[in-house]
């Protein structure tokens, strides 16, 4: 029923106005003086909130309480939890490419758990060192890198293909490397207090056989040709090698023996004039008959009378009298 007076007064108004004036009664009535429109009163909106409506209250956001240590211990070793399925088929892969994606996964799970951490209020002893906890998580990715990019390559350091055995091998340690430097922070952050890595850090993988390999001391394990009657006493006072007799190219062996560092050995059976190669290094691959990292190749500059038996020393010494020169892989 308001709003119909409004509506009504407003007509009367347009009425007034358009009379030839107002008289006696009427125009005080009207209020004297030429008339004017007066603005309509707006009539009120269902839509429209009311002035006096209250206001939405602002939300209030309610701090995450502070864990206690073990609840503080029983989140960190479940993150461990989660992790160790992923760690385990890092180190399970049988090649190299389920290694990378087992590898890849574990980024993602890291990066899952390092975001769950995050959330956590920390007890009020650990508060300086839940965020290095942090960054020992958001550190992983690059020490990953780091440890890989050490053993990337495909080639050995000898120059040769590097075994798909030992790729994978030094691939695993890599990653596993890494992970142990992620709990090592995380332990050193946190103190004696709460512990981590004792769940999830996987054992050293086993190492193929060429890593640390070594040959048989005095294991002639090439022979080519007849017999002779010469013999060569090889007196070995460095690193482990390989003495080649050969009458022509160290590739055309008459013989070859292991020699291990700091041992004396002596080939019999040599005939006619003969030249001496020696290679000498680390990581003796037995199937191929090779060092596989810190190599080195050379030979005796002088041509052995095979009418004698000689006694060589590899030593450096200033009273030598034999010369060597360096040689191409063999």
């Amino acid at each position: 029923m308001r709003s119909l007076v409004v509506m009504v007064g407003v007509g009367v108004l347009a009425l007034a106005g358009c009379s030839n004036g107002p008289k006696g009664d009427d125009a005080a009535a009207a209020g004297g003086g030429t008339p004017t429109s007066a603005p309509p009163s707006s009539t009120p909106s269902s839509s429209t909130p009311s002035s006096s409506a209250a206001s939405t209250p602002t939300p209030v956001v309610k701090p995450t309480p502070a864990l206690s240590v073990p609840m503080y211990q029983r989140a960190l070793t479940n993150v461990e939890k989660v992790l160790k399925p992923s760690v385990g088929r890092v180190m399970n892969a049988q090649t190299v490419a389920a290694f990378d994606a087992a590898r890849a996964s574990l980024g993602t799970a890291i990066l899952l758990e390092r975001d769950e951490l995050s959330k956590i209020t920390p007890p009020s002893g650990l508060v300086v060192a839940h965020p290095a906890v942090l960054d020992a998580f958001d550190a992983y990715a690059d020490s990953v890198h780091t440890n890989l990019g050490k053993v990337g390559s495909t080639r050995n350091g000898c120059g040769a293909p590097k075994s798909p055995d030992v790729r994978l091998y030094e691939a695993k340690d890599g990653v596993r490397t890494a992970y142990a430097t992620l709990a090592q922070a995380v332990q050193k952050a946190i103190g004696k207090g709460v512990k981590y890595g004792t769940v999830s850090v996987p054992a050293k993988p086993a190492a193929p056989a060429v890593i640390g390999g070594r040959g048989e001391n005095g294991d002639v394990f090439q022979r080519s040709g007849s017999r002779g009657a010469s013999s060569l006493q090889i007196t070995n006072a460095g690193s482990d090698a390989v003495i080649v007799v050969t009458n022509s190219v160290p590739k055309k062996p008459q013989a070859s023996i292991y020699v291990r560092g700091n041992k004396t050995v002596t080939l019999n059976g040599i005939r006619g004039d003969y030249y001496v190669y020696f290679k000498s290094g680390s990581n003796w691959d037995d199937k191929t008959h090779q060092f596989t990292e810190s190599c080195s190749y050379s030979k005796f500059d002088k041509k052995l009378d095979g009418s004698y038996n000689w006694r060589i020393s590899l030593t450096k010494t200033l009273f030598g009298n034999a010369t060597t020169s360096s040689t191409d892989a063999f």
